[in-house]
């Protein structure tokens, strides 16, 4: 009985743990067409979020960061906005794992 117990809150324990969660997954889509997995509610800046001063922080020891202008969230990067100490206006789009970072971001499947 008490295995039984100890499974059910184990099991409920991790159903409700992501509740905001959604895999969508359709059966009736040929094989050749790929599964749509949502992260959270879809809304990327309801988990993920980077402040001014980390920014500078993080792109600080790569490239010449002197003031963050503005900070964007896309679907899996930020895109921040910065001037260097020249003052010249740069582009950089940082990863959410925070640890990479490109000037430019190609994105497959979009023409």
């Amino acid at each position: 009985m008490i295995r039984y117990i100890a499974f059910a809150v184990a099991f409920c324990a991790t159903a409700f743990a992501f509740p905001n969660h959604s895999f969508e997954s359709s059966t009736n889509t040929p094989l050749t067409q790929p599964t749509v997995i949502e992260g959270c509610v879809g809304d990327c800046a309801s988990c993920h979020s980077l402040y001014p001063y980390e920014a500078k922080q993080i792109l600080g020891k790569k490239f010449d960061v002197k003031e963050i202008i503005s900070i964007a969230v896309k679907r899996g990067y930020f895109e921040v906005i910065y001037k260097d100490s020249k003052g010249k206006k740069e582009k950089i789009n940082l990863l959410f794992s925070k640890d990479k970072a490109c000037k430019e971001l190609i994105l497959l499947g979009e023409e």
